[in-house]
């Protein structure tokens, strides 16, 4: 599916495509950056929803704010939605803040956690609705997720932002594809942001396709 979109050394951009307008565009560059602030600060890097490989991890350490901002312009989520598959899988509510621990005091990171995984899901849901293919181009979504996603009520996502497991890294031991992209933010080796972008595409086609690319090799990257 992806790969109609990349056309092999003619510079085939899959942001000329009619599926992503400049709104997809703006929020997923919006999305792609609060998620590599929250995985980069030194708390999250326990956490399975931000859990990238050492390696992975130091490559995007050593960028600066604006390769960051270059970076995040990607076509296509660097994180994965992965909804619960069942009722009996989602919170039993929504906390409240002034239900037990929801009521102390929070930090600036959880907050922020937070307030990612509530527009991360509903963008994922809006496009799934409105538009699906963009919603498989961009965010890797596969048609059981999306159908899963149209199903549920606007109760039932603020439900499903705090499930377990919601959010995790794309390819977070993918060393190849992220010294790739960094690279071509960098201006270094030659590389473009449109190779990378055309190993991201393949890569989420080989993941929605069951081909199982989402981990890749960890090898220390192109030479």
């Amino acid at each position: 599916m992806y790969r109609g979109y990349v056309e092999a050394g003619t510079g085939g951009d899959p942001l000329s495509s009619g599926a992503f307008g400049p709104g997809l565009r703006r929020d997923l560059a919006d999305l792609n950056r609060q998620f590599l602030d929250l995985s980069l600060v030194p708390g999250p890097a326990t956490d399975p929803r931000f859990a990238w490989t050492d390696c992975v991890r130091r490559a995007l350490l050593r960028t600066d704010e604006a390769t960051r901002e270059r970076v995040a312009a990607c076509p296509f989520a660097l994180f994965q939605i992965v909804p619960p598959d069942g009722p009996d899988s989602l919170p039993k509510a929504a906390p409240r803040v002034e239900d037990g621990e929801a009521g102390a005091a929070k930090d600036d990171t959880s907050v922020a956690c937070l307030s990612f995984l509530h527009a991360a899901l509903f963008v994922a849901w809006r496009l799934a609705d409105a538009a699906p293919l963009a919603a498989r181009l961009a965010l890797g979504l596969s048609p059981a997720a999306e159908l899963l996603l149209t199903e549920k009520s606007l109760t039932q996502l603020t439900r499903m932002a705090t499930a377990p497991g919601l959010i995790r890294p794309r390819w977070p031991a993918h060393a190849g594809f992220w010294t790739i992209l960094v690279a071509a933010a960098e201006g270094r080796e030659g590389r473009t942001m449109q190779q990378a972008y055309c190993v991201g595409i393949c890569l989420l086609d080989a993941e929605v396709s069951g081909g199982g690319a989402a981990a890749g090799p960890r090898h220390r990257g192109p030479r």
